[in-house]
């Protein structure tokens, strides 16, 4: 099963394709609908991610020009008074002052194209270039386990590949590229990834590969690790248990960390630059 000429990759169809090929093609390819919960509590859940896309688009406001003052004001829930608080705080500490808040950044790769939207990029004339993304959830990931999830590859790349957009027409170079993790409910405590060219170099090869594979495998299996299973949405599907994972749990496995980035895009959907 092929996939359509206009495909876009992101981190996240990437990532689905990694953690099971199963997931990815019944998502991305047989567009199939199930209606499972991912976790036993829903409605926490529901409450998590609208914190979460309260939280970022607080601090977009803020990046636009709006008064913080004005912000802090109408802000009635405690963690996200907490967050913001935070975010004024350290948010922006050493943040080259050329922001670019919410850009969306499209690459070539292989015979199609691969997208990346960017909570923060600040990038200085022929200077650093800083990937900064904004995360709410309760527990840190190792750092170990972070370097190798797609949205670090995805958006490092990215920005390497294409970020002569943003330098007056000159390639951002790996070595100065770093991408940030943020994390609200930390006191802002962060994870940060360098970049090189033999690290970039890996992340051509590797997103290659991966897109490779999907092109000319025969079949796509299910996950080994059924840990992931009960937090996904297709397991009775699959024959994977009929109940929701843990919402505790879910935010506490490193290897599934909640992601307020997980998106679906189509190709009118791409937006602010394109490579």
């Amino acid at each position: 099963m092929n996939l359509p000429d206009d495909f876009i990759f992101s981190q996240s169809s990437l990532q689905d394709y990694v953690d099971c090929p199963r997931r990815f093609q019944l998502r991305y390819l047989l567009k199939q609908r199930w209606p499972a919960p991912q976790v036993d509590d829903m409605l926490e859940f529901e409450h998590h991610m609208e914190q979460g896309e309260t939280f970022h688009h607080l601090v977009h406001q803020h990046l636009v020009g709006i008064p913080a003052d004005i912000l802090a004001a109408r802000i009635t829930d405690p963690d996200l008074q907490r967050w913001f608080a935070t975010y004024l705080k350290n948010g922006l500490q050493d943040v080259p002052a050329r922001r670019r808040p919410e850009s969306t950044l499209t690459v070539p790769l292989g015979d199609h194209l691969l997208l990346a939207k960017f909570d923060l990029l600040a990038v200085e004339p022929n200077g650093r270039a800083l990937i900064l993304d904004w995360k709410t959830g309760k527990h840190m990931p190792r750092a170990e386990n972070l370097a190798r999830r797609l949205q670090t590859v995805v958006y490092r790349y990215v920005l390497a590949t294409g970020g002569s957009h943003l330098n007056g027409g000159k390639p951002v170079a790996p070595e100065n590229i770093e991408m940030i993790y943020w994390y609200a409910d930390h006191d802002g405590a962060t994870l940060r990834f360098p970049y090189d060219a033999a690290g970039y170099a890996a992340d051509r090869d590797y997103l290659l590969q991966l897109v490779d594979e999907i092109n000319t495998r025969p079949d796509f299996p299910l996950t080994t690790d059924e840990r992931r299973c009960r937090y996904c949405v297709y397991r009775s599907l699959n024959n994977r248990g009929v109940e929701a994972g843990s919402i505790s749990e879910w935010d506490e496995n490193n290897a599934l960390e909640l992601d307020m980035d997980d998106f679906s895009l189509d190709i009118e959907q791409i937006a602010e630059i394109e490579f």
